[in-house]
């Protein structure tokens, strides 16, 4: 994939049709999950060289995060929103303009409307917590 901007990037939300994605509509910006590995040390009273011995732990798949130019009219910022009062996992995507697809299912666990002021665009903030690895998959 050559270098691009992020212009033309759309998150989707699968619908009551399994495998069917629809856009939501007004994001003004993504940040994908970050995932980290955990690290277990194992207590040795006689470690090697002095040196704590450590295992490979679990992979925390992270969380991504939304910024809505909020609208409570619109039908996927409502859909967002059940998600959250909901507490149950759900298929979600993030769509490169390239035509590339991350595959995320997680349970949203912040919806956030923001301050409302006379002189900005109304937003709320979305967070998804990733429950299962993320898979990308590139445009055909």
């Amino acid at each position: 994939m050559a270098e691009a901007t992020g212009l033309g990037t759309k998150f989707n939300r699968e619908t009551d049709v399994p495998g069917t994605f629809a856009a939501v509509g007004m994001i003004a910006n993504i940040t994908p999950p970050g995932a980290q590995r955990d690290v277990v040390e194992v207590d040795d009273l006689n470690p090697v060289n002095e040196v704590k011995k450590k295992l490979v732990g679990l992979i925390d798949s992270g969380e991504l995060s939304l910024t809505l130019n909020y609208d409570p009219e619109d039908a996927g910022h409502g859909d967002l929103e059940d998600d959250f009062h909901a507490g149950l996992a759900h298929n979600y995507q993030i769509e490169l303009a390239s035509g590339g697809i991350w595959g995320i299912t997680g349970i949203v666990t912040g919806f956030a409307p923001s301050e409302i002021s006379a002189g900005d665009v109304m937003q709320a903030e979305v967070t998804i917590t990733v429950t299962a690895k993320p898979e990308y998959t590139p445009a055909d």
